[in-house]
């Protein structure tokens, strides 16, 4: 849907610790997936787009539902990733997002690089 600046999230916390879960939850589900990784990865970049709308009928959003948060694509540039397979970084992912993958996320699609990956792209 839209790209999360580098810089500070766009919200403030409740605490020094971030935000309630109990306060998460008044929170769309794009919120909070912005929120998670910001606040966890740091990215310098961040791109989450909610695709529900492509998946119509299908598994998750059988309703079709314009609105639903269901599918997600997205991508995540962090140092955290240095030194981690792909396979890690994604499980990594999965972990912080647990609570929304049990609770209506029906699927992710991840793109994740680290700063000097993501550099080196952008110049092919």
């Amino acid at each position: 849907e839209g790209e999360a600046s580098s810089g500070a999230p766009a919200f403030e916390p409740k605490s020094r610790g971030g935000m309630s879960s109990s306060s998460l939850r008044l929170l769309p589900v794009y919120r909070v997936i912005q929120t998670k990784l910001t606040e966890a990865l740091k990215p310098s970049h961040l791109l989450i787009e909610n695709e529900s709308h492509l998946h119509a009928g299908h598994s998750g959003n059988p309703g079709g539902a314009p609105d639903a948060e269901t599918h997600f694509r997205v991508e995540v540039v962090s140092e955290n990733f240095e030194g981690k397979t792909r396979v890690a970084r994604h499980r990594l992912i999965y972990s912080l997002l647990a609570t929304e993958l049990d609770n209506g996320v029906h699927a992710l699609s991840l793109q994740t690089q680290t700063p000097q990956e993501a550099d080196k792209r952008a110049q092919q």
